[in-house]
Formats: C-alpha cells, sequence, structure tokens
C-alpha cells in the first residue's frame, strides 16, 4: 500500500468514527437535554428559594409561619416560570439551604462590625507659644 492508500484508509475510517459518534449522540440527545433542563430547573428552584426566604426574614412571623410563607412564593413561581415536577422535598431543601446560607452571611456580617465604645473625647492641652508655627515675614517670590 502506498501513502496515498493509507491516507484514504484514515479518512474512511474517521468518517465512520464520526458518523457513530453523531448516531449515538442523536440517540441520547432527550436523555442530555433531560439532564440539562433539570439542573437548570434547580438552579431557578435555588434562586427563588433564596428570595423567597430573605422576603419571609423581612416580613417575619414565626418559623413555621416563614416556611409556609416562603414555600407558597416558591410554588406560585415555579407554576408561573412552568416548571412542573418538583417535588415538595425539593424546596424544602431549597428552603433549608437558603436558610443556612442567609444565617451564615448573617454571621460573618455581625462579627465584622465593628464595636462601638464611647471613649471620652481628648482635650488637647495648650501647646507652648514656641511650636505654634508663624507665617513668614519678609518673604520675597521671584526676587520681587
Amino acid at each position: 500500500m502506498t501513502t496515498k492508500d493509507w491516507i484514504y484508509l484514515g479518512i474512511t475510517v474517521a468518517s465512520y468514527l464520526l458518523a457513530i459518534i453523531a448516531g449515538v449522540y442523536a440517540r441520547n440527545k432527550s436523555k442530555i437535554n433531560t439532564t440539562t433542563k433539570a439542573g437548570q430547573a434547580l438552579d431557578v428552584l435555588g434562586k427563588l428559594a433564596t428570595n423567597a426566604v430573605h422576603e419571609a426574614e423581612y416580613i417575619g412571623g414565626s418559623g413555621q409561619e416563614k416556611r409556609e410563607f416562603a414555600s407558597e412564593i416558591i410554588k406560585q413561581a415555579l407554576s408561573w416560570f412552568g416548571i412542573k415536577g418538583v417535588t415538595p422535598n425539593e424546596v424544602n431543601g431549597a428552603i433549608e439551604k437558603a436558610v443556612n446560607a442567609m444565617n451564615l452571611a448573617n454571621q460573618d456580617v455581625k462579627q465584622t462590625e465593628p464595636e462601638v465604645t464611647k471613649a471620652e473625647p481628648e482635650i488637647a492641652e495648650n501647646v507652648p507659644e514656641k511650636d505654634i508655627v508663624q507665617p513668614a515675614k519678609d518673604v520675597t517670590v521671584n526676587g520681587n
């Protein structure tokens, strides 16, 4: 076989491999898209939970009331976005994760705030006359 024949053989084999890979991708494309959409739905769920938990914290109430309020906000938003198949356990898990993240963020903020101490204002002592800077006399500028 000549070099030209080897090149043709390589091109033929590469073409068959490319066709096989394309076939496998086309066959599993629906699975890949489902996985991607599920990941996107969970990302949206996490963002909704974070916003809902912050809103529930702002409104106030007992812990159970806040949880129910956040859960209701999340369910309404998911239906508005057209995301179906999210279980109540996933919603509760997202709420727990958002609450824990908010509590950790609040602890970090509280620890880094400077402590305010009421100190007596310092009263300056009288400065001796010789230490006070006096304006210069008889100064000439540019020879004038």
